[in-house]
């Protein structure tokens, strides 16, 4: 660790102990849309706007979960119809200069409540604006089904229009699940066997390199831990430990800076030995 002062050590691994005990590694359901865009053809073009949202299989919005406009909103009308033109649970940035980047957005399939939605058939619509439309047969349009259940639902759908070109919808029941050899959000390792069991040395015994988290839920890893209590055999000696309270404080270690202790038990022979002086030297003046 260097000079790094052990306050900023204690809070680097307090940070990482933290990050790694909040249920991460757990299974949860995750939807991936991935999409690239065509040209409409209207005023603004290659400019573009672009919703994509999902709704149950009896047509109800469910949620936006991406939106690539911020000042042209109402002329996304089939997404307005069905969102509300002031849906500030959208995922949004700004309008897209052209077609050249390819969308892609995640949804962990809460509504906008963030209550996980049933098992069912869900549908995942699209909508491309790039001109002042006022109905939605101005703008390009696609639908595309998913079935949310126990199984994965991998689909590669054609669009019959041609409006959206290669179009992946991935739903995976089990995302960020330990063990499925992919190194999801939240995990540090996968599977548990790559995890590490020991970690390098960190050349300071009083701030040692061990590892955090645990194989089973692939949130293993190795981070610097301050030692703050007086343990026998460790190696450390803390400030504020004394050689009868810590084995590892000797004078020795207490001298060369590895703690101090003024009010400690290892005090006590320096204060012995200035009294012992004393009554020396009261002697020697009786005598005279």
């Amino acid at each position: 660790m260097g000079t790094m002062p052990r306050a900023v050590q204690f809070g680097l691994v307090t940070a990482v102990i933290l990050g790694l005990g909040t249920s991460l590694g757990n299974a949860a359901p995750l939807l991936t849309v991935e999409t690239n865009t065509t040209q409409v053809g209207a005023e603004w073009a290659p400019v573009n706007c672009v919703a994509i949202w999902v709704e149950n299989e009896a047509g109800e919005f469910i949620k936006t979960i991406g939106r690539w406009c911020q000042l042209r909103n109402q002329h996304l009308v089939a997404w307005q119809a069905k969102a509300g033109l002031n849906d500030v649970d959208a995922v949004s940035g700004a309008s897209r200069p052209d077609h050249s980047m390819r969308l892609s957005v995640t949804w962990d399939v809460k509504d906008k409540l963030g209550v996980l939605v049933p098992d069912g058939i869900y549908r995942v619509r699209m909508e491309t604006a790039d001109g002042d439309s006022t109905t939605s047969n101005q703008n390009w349009q696609g639908s595309f089904t998913f079935t949310k259940g126990l199984a994965p639902d991998i689909q590669m759908p054609a669009d019959p229009g041609a409006h959206y070109l290669n179009v992946s919808i991935k739903y995976d029941p089990t995302a960020n699940e330990c063990n499925n050899n992919v190194v999801d959000v939240g995990e540090t390792c996968d599977p548990p066997g790559s995890c590490p069991v020991d970690c390098e040395p960190s050349g300071d015994a009083c701030a040692p390199n061990v590892v955090v988290g645990t194989a089973a839920t692939c949130t293993a890893a190795c981070a610097i831990v301050e030692i703050t209590s007086c343990i026998n055999g460790d190696g450390c000696c803390v400030e504020g430990c004394g050689p009868l309270m810590d084995s590892d404080c000797t004078d020795e270690k207490i001298d060369g800076g590895c703690s101090t202790n003024s009010t400690g038990p290892s005090s006590a022979l320096p204060l012995s030995l200035g009294v012992l002086g004393a009554l020396v030297m009261f002697g020697r003046r009786r005598r005279r």
